[in-house]
């Protein structure tokens, strides 16, 4: 699972090495080529030494293995090779046969011989590498030759049990718990945190405290849930920074582990070091609106929302009105991101359903008591998020192809409005959901939100109002770009009875807004730095 394995395994084998003086390199060299004719050659006329070695340590053998070349693995033991001869990092063949999941390899070498509880100098043995990569049968082989299926290594505590149910190999799962690996073991504390929020990160190491079921929890792999729950696993189980086993499983994006959890016990109101809950990370469509990323169809795919999930845990008695605690980043703000509402601090589920304008789940949370007037610290109401929800990066350069996502941002818009919620509500910047509409270009939903008697001429605290907006009219230099143009919005505005509003004039409100604050401006890379 660490990276400095994986650079053990390979560089012990990848970079060319200078053969010891004392030792005849021939027979090392042509398995390295795969010259099978001289291999044979060699080992007939027993003209060579089948254990010699590179200054390394690493054998003929070792490459047989890495290679994974049955053949010749076959000929060098016939020919009393050592089966188990371990290079300066303890590496062995086995090792090799595990990691490249070659069962055939692995159940060769341990005939031979190969121990069973080789380890590499930081604890890994055989039985969690061929249990990372899924190598069934030489798991069982190893099991059956009295490999300790407890061994943890050494940097992390990590344990064969948690590698299986961490890269999903249920009958690994099954192998070791039947042979008594603990089930509720706990990595190691480290120093450095995890993002708790993996579902769109690459595999990171855990922090302390991850047990199996955790894993398997991150992983989404139900199957290895449902046998370590069985086997004993507690489904409380829980890191301060990550919270319990159920916001893991919810917080990587995977229902049906999250439901399986939910229903075997795991308390609802575990939250992670953000305050965020299995709850908000059910509303994860919304929550992904708010923290500067990009989002597109191939290269990071924004998440759905989990609705049987949502509702599972109202009627387990989740708290709707629960807050994120504090503004976290899942990654680097990207500026001119039109659809991100960076910030996440006082974040209710509520918010988070109209941010991702899911009209079902608003309505699900209305009618187990959400309070539908709770905003976030920056003063963002859900209607001013589900307004700005129709907006993407390709409508804010004029592609018109999100029509979709308008008519979703209007039905939630219409839940919100017929549940009572304030249609010039502002935020900390003055800006209400009209204006958020008129950023959008979302002109149904700027239609709606006057016809139910938004100002269409509300001004927020830089004088831009919901035309100027929509016009692409940006008074500061750190939003040149971020606005877009949306003419039929704009032209919409008009005949709603908005006025025109000069550039200059939002300039000179700007200016005086900033009178008290030093500003530096980069000419170099067009920012603006507020001291």
């Amino acid at each position: 699972m660490t990276l400095y394995r994986k650079l053990v395994l390979i560089v012990a084998l990848a970079v060319p090495l200078v053969a010891n003086a004392a030792s005849d390199s021939r027979l090392i060299d042509a398995v390295k080529h795969g010259d099978h004719d001289a291999i044979r050659s060699l080992i007939k006329n027993k003209s060579i030494d089948v254990n010699a070695a590179q200054s390394d340590g690493t054998t003929a053998l070792h490459w047989a293995a890495h290679k994974n070349d049955l053949e010749t693995a076959g000929l060098l033991l016939d020919a009393s090779a050592n089966a188990s001869p371990a290079n300066v990092y303890n590496v062995t063949p086995l090792h090799l046969a595990c990691t490249n999941h070659s069962d055939e390899m692995g159940l060769r070498l341990i005939k031979a011989g190969a121990k069973a509880d080789a380890a590499l100098w930081t604890g890994e043995t055989v039985l969690m590498e061929c249990s990372r990569t899924g190598a069934t049968e030489t798991v069982a082989a190893l099991i059956k030759a009295g490999a300790n299926v407890n061994a943890s290594e050494t940097s992390q505590g990590q344990t064969a049990l948690m590698w299986a149910a961490g890269m999903g190999h249920t009958d690994i799962v099954k192998l070791l718990l039947k042979h008594g690996a603990d089930v509720n073991a706990k990595t190691l504390a480290t120093a450095d945190k995890v993002p708790n929020t993996c579902r769109i990160c690459t595999w990171k190491s855990s922090p302390g405290g991850f047990t199996a079921l955790m894993f398997a929890a991150r992983s989404g792999d139900v199957e290895s849930a449902r046998l370590l729950l069985k086997a004993g696993a507690d489904p409380d189980a829980a890191t301060e920074e990550d919270g319990n086993t159920l916001v893991v499983a919810s917080a990587s994006g995977h229902e049906e582990v999250a439901l399986l959890l939910l229903k075997s016990g795991a308390d609802f109101e575990s939250k992670d070091d953000n305050g965020v809950t299995a709850l908000h990370y059910a509303l994860y469509n919304g929550l992904s609106r708010i923290h500067g990323y990009t989002y597109d169809p191939v290269y990071r795919v924004r998440p759905a929302n989990m609705p049987k999930l949502a509702k599972a845990l109202l009627e387990s008695g989740a708290d709707p009105n629960a807050k994120i605690a504090k503004n976290y980043s899942i990654g680097p703000e990207i500026r001119g991101n039109c659809d991100s509402m960076t910030g996440t601090a006082g974040a209710t589920p509520f918010l988070l359903a109209a941010a991702s304008a899911d009209a079902a789940l608003l309505s699900l949370l209305a009618k187990y008591e959400a309070d539908i007037h709770l905003a976030k610290e920056d003063g963002t109401t859900a209607l001013i998020a589900a307004a700005r929800s129709a907006c993407t990066l390709s409508h804010q350069r004029g592609d018109l192809s999100n029509a979709e996502e308008v008519q979703q941002a209007l039905a939630a818009v219409k839940v919100l409005v017929e549940l009572g919620t304030d249609v010039n509500g502002k935020d900390e910047s003055g800006n209400t959901a009209i204006h958020m509409a008129a950023f959008s270009g979302a002109d149904m939903v700027v239609q709606f939100l006057a016809e139910r008697s938004a100002n269409v001429n509300a001004s927020n605290k830089n004088g831009e109002t919901p035309w100027s907006m929509a016009s692409g009219i940006s008074p500061s230099l750190q939003s040149t770009g971020s606005y877009g143009t949306h003419e039929t919005t704009a032209s919409l505005l008009l005949s709603l009875g908005a006025k025109p509003v000069e550039r200059n004039k939002l300039v000179q409100q700007e200016k005086s807004a900033t009178t008290n604050v030093s500003i530096i401006r980069d000419p170099s890379a067009g920012d603006v730095e507020i001291k």
